[in-house]
């Protein structure tokens, strides 16, 4: 005997296939909005992409420009002073003063014991334009050609100072951190190249107990100066022998 109160499978077999038929609607529909057309083909990364006609080579923008490096400057002549800084003083000056045979201004300093320091860093961004010759307070500092006198001088930086005018009227030779000055020297006293003129000191910025010369060149450039010229380096003149 067949029981009454099992339910029919009609209901079933009825939402199944209406489920169905909605999952095929959905799928067309979805199908239907994919574009048609052939795949493309995977790309090999390691091959360029080409196209029919030759690719030009990208054009860069000036912030995606490759930096080009600037060849360095070539080295200033001996004496000159480092690039970028503005300067009257040519071949044909340290030629001239290459001439003279400059002495080292320290009496018993050989050529060996100097060091250039022409170049170095000072205090409120300044260049050492000179070099500095040590030696013992005291010791006899010489003139280092002929000339004569241009000037006696005491300022906070040089301490004690001199300044010799060259024979021809166009460059100046600095003597500074002077203990003091020798016997019978003034302004307009006539130098001899070895003359004693002074002796070595620390006056000024040079430190207390740290006894050398200061020594600079300088080309002028007004027919009355006798400081603030062009500098030259004394360094290569000094040992070029």
């Amino acid at each position: 005997m067949k029981d009454s109160s099992r339910p029919s499978p009609a209901p079933r077999r009825a939402f199944v296939l209406v489920l169905f038929c909605a999952c095929v609607f959905l799928g067309a529909a979805i199908l239907l909005k994919l574009p048609t057309g052939p795949m493309p083909a995977p790309s090999d990364p390691r091959k360029p992409k080409t196209g029919s006609a030759r690719t030009a080579p990208p054009a860069h923008s000036k912030a995606e420009r490759p930096k080009v490096e600037a060849l360095p400057a070539a080295p200033p002549p001996d004496g000159a002073p480092a690039p970028g800084r503005t300067t009257t003083v040519t071949d044909a000056d340290l030629d001239y003063i290459a001439a003279r045979n400059l002495l080292i201004p320290v009496a018993g300093v050989t050529a060996s014991q100097l060091r250039d320091t022409f170049n170095q860093a000072r205090s409120e961004g300044r260049q050492h334009d000179a070099i500095d010759i040590m030696a013992p307070r005291g010791t006899p500092v010489l003139a280092a050609t002929d000339g004569k006198v241009i000037k006696l001088f005491q300022s906070d930086r040089g301490g004690v100072t001199l300044y010799e005018l060259d024979p021809s009227g166009r460059y100046v030779y600095y003597y500074a951190h002077l203990m003091g000055y020798a016997e019978g020297v003034a302004e307009g006293t006539q130098l001899r190249r070895g003359d004693v003129i002074a002796y070595v000191g620390d006056t000024g910025n040079a430190g207390a107990e740290k006894f050398h010369l200061h020594f600079a060149i300088s080309k002028r450039t007004s027919p009355r100066q006798w400081s603030g010229g062009d500098p030259i380096n004394p360094y290569p003149l000094l040992v070029r022998r």
